[in-house]
């Protein structure tokens, strides 16, 4: 299973009568708003790690699309 930031939603439309299912996958993220995360000292520990490693993870990606 992916990688989350944070816990999934769930949250249902009166109108419609349906709940819908939004998850806060890290890959799903952009690259700005994770560097932001994994800069702030006010973040959890073990997030603020995850989105670390995302990040390397893209790099390296990225180096092996460039080649």
């Amino acid at each position: 299973m992916p990688t989350k930031l944070k816990k999934s939603v769930k949250t249902y439309n009166r109108k419609t009568g349906k709940t819908t299912t939004e998850h806060f996958y890290l890959h799903a993220t952009k690259l700005s708003e994770l560097e932001e995360i994994a800069n702030d000292n006010n973040r959890h520990p073990k997030i603020r790690i995850k989105c670390k490693r995302e990040i390397i993870r893209r790099r390296k990606a990225n180096a092996k699309n460039n080649k």
